[in-house]
This record gives C-alpha cells, sequence and structure tokens, in this order.
C-alpha cells in the first residue's frame, strides 16, 4: 500500500494541481463534510459501495474510477467479502473541474478503465516521484493534465446509449458491473459522441472526428448508421439544431443570427436545417417564445 501523501502548497498560477495521491486496503471511508479538492478514485480487484449526498448510490468494482467534487459529503463501505485495493488522486485548481468536465469523466457515476493497470501504474509512479522529492509542482501539474487525458481516452462508460458497455445502472440508483469485454468499436464510437458533445459549437468536421479515435469516415458513419440510424454528419447536425434549440429556450428575445452562431452554423443553412428538423423556422420559434416571456411578465408585474 502507498500511505497518503499530501503535496505542498501549490503556485497560485497553477490551474490545475496534485492534492494527493495514496492507496488503501478496502475500509469504511466517512466524510460528512466532503473532501477540498475533487477525487479520484481507482478501485482494484475489490468491490464497494460509494454514496454520495443529494446525487445518489453507486457500486464500483475492479477496474473502475469513481471521481467525487468538492465539499460533497459521502462515504465509502466496501462488501463484506471484497479485498481489494483502492487508490485515490485528489487534484485541485481553478481549471480542475472544467477539465474533467470537458474530457467527459464529471458523470456522477463509476466508468470502467481499459487498461486500467496502466493508469494504476502511472499513479505509483506519480507516488514514488513525490516520495522521493523527485517531482516539482510545475511539473507535476503536467503529468496531471497528462493522465487526465488518458484516463479519459481509455474510458468505457454507457453514457452515450450504447448498450452492454461498462457499466448500466439500476432502477435504485446503483450502477452494476458489466462482465462484457470491451469492444474497440464501440468505444471508438462512445468517444467519437462525445467530441461531438464537447464541440458542437467549434468548426468541427467528421473526418476531425474519425481521425481523432483511429478510424475512417466510412467506418465511423457505418458505426454511427448502426447504433443510431443516421450518419455521423446527421447526428452532429442534429446535436447542433438541438442545443441551439436549447439555448433558444434560456434566451427567448435572442435573435437567429445569435442562435446559429452559439452552434457555428452559417444563418441560411441553420435556418433551412432547423425548419426541416423541427417544422418550423428558428424565427417562428423565436416568435413564439417572445410572445410566452411577455406574456409572463406581464403576469409577473
Amino acid at each position: 500500500m502507498l500511505a497518503f501523501r499530501l503535496t505542498g502548497l501549490p503556485d497560485s498560477r497553477l490551474p490545475l494541481y496534485l492534492y494527493c495521491v495514496g492507496t488503501q486496503e478496502e475500509k469504511v471511508l466517512h466524510r460528512p463534510d466532503g473532501f477540498p479538492v475533487y477525487q479520484l478514485f481507482l478501485s482494484r480487484g475489490g468491490e464497494g459501495q460509494f454514496k454520495v449526498t443529494g446525487k445518489g448510490t453507486w457500486t464500483i468494482g475492479a477496474g473502475q474510477l469513481f471521481i467525487v467534487e468538492p465539499e460533497v459529503a459521502h462515504e465509502y463501505v466496501p462488501h463484506s467479502k471484497s479485498k481489494g485495493e483502492l487508490g485515490y488522486i485528489g487534484i485541485g485548481g481553478t481549471s480542475a473541474g472544467s477539465v474533467l468536465q470537458s474530457t467527459g469523466l464529471l458523470q456522477n457515476e463509476p466508468c470502467h478503465i481499459s487498461g486500467f493497470e496502466i493508469i494504476w501504474s502511472r499513479m505509483t509512479n506519480l507516488w514514488h516521484g513525490l516520495d522521493r522529492g523527485a517531482t516539482e509542482m510545475w511539473n507535476t501539474s503536467a503529468l496531471i493534465y497528462q493522465l487526465i487525458l488518458d484516463i479519459a481516452q481509455l474510458k468505457i462508460s454507457s453514457d452515450v446509449g450504447i448498450g452492454g458497455i461498462g457499466t448500466s445502472r439500476a432502477q435504485d440508483g446503483t450502477v452494476k458491473h458489466s462482465n462484457r469485454e470491451p469492444d474497440p468499436s464501440k468505444d471508438a464510437l462512445i468517444r467519437a459522441v462525445a467530441l461531438m458533445h464537447t464541440h458542437y459549437q467549434d468548426d468541427l468536421l467528421l473526418k476531425h472526428v474519425a481521425d481523432a479515435v483511429g478510424y475512417s469516415v466510412q467506418h465511423l458513419n457505418r458505426l454511427f448508421h448502426h447504433h443510431y440510424g443516421v450518419t455521423g454528419h446527421q447526428y452532429m447536425q442534429r446535436l447542433r439544431l438541438q442545443k441551439a434549440s436549447d439555448w433558444m429556450d434560456k434566451h427567448p428575445r435572442a435573435s437567429v443570427r445569435e442562435a446559429a452562431e452559439t452552434v457555428g452554423m452559417e444563418v441560411n443553412y441553420f435556418i433551412r436545417m432547423f425548419k426541416r428538423e423541427f417544422g418550423e423556422t428558428p424565427g417562428k420559434g423565436i416568435k413564439h417564445r417572445n410572445q410566452l416571456q411577455m406574456e409572463k411578465d406581464l403576469t409577473n408585474s
């Protein structure tokens, strides 16, 4: 076991820093006041249950990652017959939350890590580097950022609606362990969808997505069509249109141009595709929203 290691005070210029790292035998962990930074828990060989106040209860098994946000009360109770090891990495900094969110790791449920032992080894190397005093705070910040990117790349999740991968949520909110072997094609599709959801506002082409997940555009399109019934381009277009519609719901007085710009689409093309998708022009929808907002304002005045 690697004893709890707490780093020194971080440089105020660091947007991301290592707060602590270590491993422990599975035991009851009770934190009614939460923890000051984000905690990345890695389960190795055991199984237990996380209870997070206000969020739910999840089962975490071997080869899985679970993240708890700062200042959130939580507890961990290992299963009575479970003998395993629980690793933890504490990450702080003003950019910690946004980095974890943008990489798709901050999802409030356990996820499987393909190549788990690689990540575990990286964590232990980080601990030994601190133990030897060989790792400076700035270098550690870079190592943590790279570790987050690597975990995100190896994450296998069920949060994009593809059955049979990673974890599944029971009716009581508990996440059950899946024994199915990882499927590289489905893993690539999951990462492609995650990239689209992260970069729908950017000038992102399907070719960029395909290159990022290591597949040709043709093969990626086949995966999208098999699982969603549409091409990758159609999926990305529908995502952008739905995001624009959601944005207009929150900004009833916005213009069509502003709505198009929020999702990175040219205005005329946006109007044409919006009408095809929703059966009315965005301008008509905005007019309707303005009317509803005026009626609401009059009622509240």
